[in-house]
């Protein structure tokens, strides 16, 4: 019960903390930019025309999943060139905020807060609660790192979204973590 109390409490925590980083502070709109509005139109009826479905799609695309060595060297020229971009694409559109979304959101904060909470159930009792809590606060640079980097490495993610991605992560674990340390023994 200590593992899935500590995991719903942080997991709250950590939902709290997203709201914060998104709605009061800059971390959520870090290296995101808009579509200018007088060309977002044609842009978007550009994307219908090329793109079907729910997919994350990338450019420039080698045109074939085996190119031959001459559609290899053309498609990274193309990419030398620029520009190169990943879009992820929802033709079916979504509702903005929708209790869904924020449910969904809140249950994926609380069943990883349970994983670090088991995770922190095997950790001595003789290591103190500060040290807990940033055993947990490193589940979330662990993520960060496994994840954000890549999309910064090989997408081209902007480097202040991950650099906000950074802080986002660790700080929002280090908040579950202090639920989770201090309820899960």
């Amino acid at each position: 019960m200590r593992l899935l109390g500590g995991g719903a409490l942080g997991g709250l925590l950590m939902f709290v903390w997203g709201a914060i980083s998104h709605m009061a502070l800059p971390l959520g709109e870090a290296g995101l930019r808009a579509i200018p509005a007088d060309r977002e139109a044609t842009v978007v009826e550009t994307m219908k025309s090329a793109m079907s479905e729910r997919a994350l799609y990338f450019f420039p695309s080698p045109g074939t999943r085996k190119p031959t060595p001459e559609q290899q060297k053309a498609w990274e020229a193309r990419i030398k060139a620029g520009p190169v971009g990943i879009i992820a694409y929802n033709p079916a559109g979504a509702e903005a905020l929708s209790p869904r979304q924020l449910l969904t959101e809140l249950f994926f904060n609380m069943l990883a807060c349970v994983f670090a909470a088991f995770a922190v159930s095997h950790v001595p009792a003789s290591v103190g609660y500060l040290r807990r809590v940033l055993f947990v606060a490193a589940f979330g640079a662990y993520a960060t790192f496994a994840i954000d980097a890549s999309q910064w490495n090989w997408y081209g993610f902007p480097t202040a979204y991950f650099a906000a991605q950074i802080i986002d992560q660790v700080v929002g674990a280090a908040v579950a973590g202090l639920a989770i340390a201090r309820i899960v023994r």
